[in-house]
């Protein structure tokens, strides 16, 4: 019964993510078109008349798609829930699928607290990057770099040669972020096809 339970929710969990996928796609047309019609002045009424409709095109199809999302319902919330039953059942058997489920989770565990971390500090560093000068911008993103290990003194990042090590230090920043990303994605997946196997 729960492997049916759990190909239902899959679908309703994909079949949520299709849709806000499609939301979130409207929304930023819908952001973008306000700015357009914003832009234009008040003597161009064919074009304020045209970004008008568009609009309301817009507007109409989110309320579509919020319909859409709430008859799906909590479906990614009961389908994480059904995987965690399953998840239970299999690491507390001898089921050697469990072994690999608690070495997926400690590694998922380590990633949720190192990816934010990284991510703070990347966000600290690009903060410190726009305003050059600022000592105190400048500071924070020390504490986070050296929050994550690094050995690194304020004074370094200071000056042109500063400013280009600190862009060194976000770019790489940024990279790691992107290859964590990649990680609990590719260790997502691979859960979710033991417990669905």
């Amino acid at each position: 019964m729960i492997d049916e339970d759990l190909r239902t929710a899959q679908r309703r969990a994909r079949r949520w993510n299709e849709l806000d996928e499609q939301r979130e796609a409207i929304a930023g047309q819908v952001r973008e078109t306000r700015q357009a019609l914003d832009a234009i002045a008040a003597w161009d009424p064919e074009s304020m008349a045209v970004e008008e409709a568009k609009l309301k095109a817009f507007d109409r199809a989110l309320a579509s798609l919020q319909r859409e999302l709430a008859e799906v319902g909590p479906a990614r919330d009961l389908y994480e829930e059904l995987l965690l039953r399953r998840e239970r059942r299999l690491t507390e058997s001898a089921d050697p699928r469990g072994a690999e489920l608690l070495e997926l989770g400690r590694l998922l565990a380590e990633l949720n607290v190192e990816l934010p971390a990284r991510e703070r500090a990347r966000e600290a560093g690009r903060t410190a990057l726009s305003r050059p000068g600022d000592r105190k911008a400048m500071a924070v993103f020390v504490r986070h770099l050296q929050a994550l290990g690094m050995t690194i003194e304020a004074d370094t990042l200071f000056g042109a040669r500063g400013l280009r090590e600190g862009r060194t230090l976000v770019d790489d920043l940024e990279s790691h972020c992107r290859n964590l990303e990649n990680l609990r994605t590719r260790l997502h997946t691979r859960r979710e096809e033991l417990l669905l196997a």
